[in-house]
């Protein structure tokens, strides 16, 4: 039954393209349009539709070029913060910029090492945002991963020393007049 409709409806559109139109001017200097002839009206010739054809899609995709034909990464290195910072901060937080020579191509992550471990998700950026560190000695590195998880280069450690003067400490309250 849907089909039919479909059917129908497309033979009544099509209809319609062809139909003629008809202009005429009535007794008060009015121009009028129809399909329909009418005493006087002038037959008018339209232009052909127009339509559009998009240029052919290519179906060759350019294949990205293996691993082992790019130049291997030569370069890794945390610039910020620097090796044996002390940073100043109660929430924690520290910023990290991560140097990659040359940059960081497509499918290949960076990952944060802190303390050894692997902390947070790798990512494609090169800034990274540290949170709620304790106070203490840390030591951060960062490595390039390439799709697969597998590590392609290492920066070297650096240390850096958080100090939260105010860890653990409540606002303290208003007490009444």
């Amino acid at each position: 039954m849907k089909k039919f409709l479909l059917f129908f409806t497309l033979i009544l559109l099509a209809s319609s393209l062809f139909a003629q139109i008809y202009k005429w001017t009535d007794s008060n200097g009015n121009v009028h349009f129809s399909d329909r002839p009418h005493p006087g009206a002038k037959k008018i010739d339209l232009p052909p539709v127009q339509t559009y054809s998009p240029p052919p899609v290519a179906d060759e995709t350019p294949e990205a070029p293996s691993t082992a034909t790019l130049a291997p990464y030569t370069r890794i290195a945390i610039t910020q913060p620097e090796d044996q910072a002390t940073i100043r901060n109660n929430q924690g937080s520290i910023g990290v910029l991560v140097q990659v020579e040359p940059a960081l191509r497509a499918g290949d992550k960076l990952q944060i090492l802190f303390d050894g471990a692997a902390l947070g998700q790798p990512q494609t950026t090169t800034a990274f945002e540290l949170q709620n560190i304790n106070r203490g000695s840390h030591t951060i590195a960062a490595q390039v991963l390439d799709a697969e998880g597998n590590v392609l280069i290492t920066s070297e450690s650096i240390t850096i020393f958080m100090h939260r003067p105010r860890v653990g400490m409540v606002p303290a309250t208003r007490r009444g007049p």
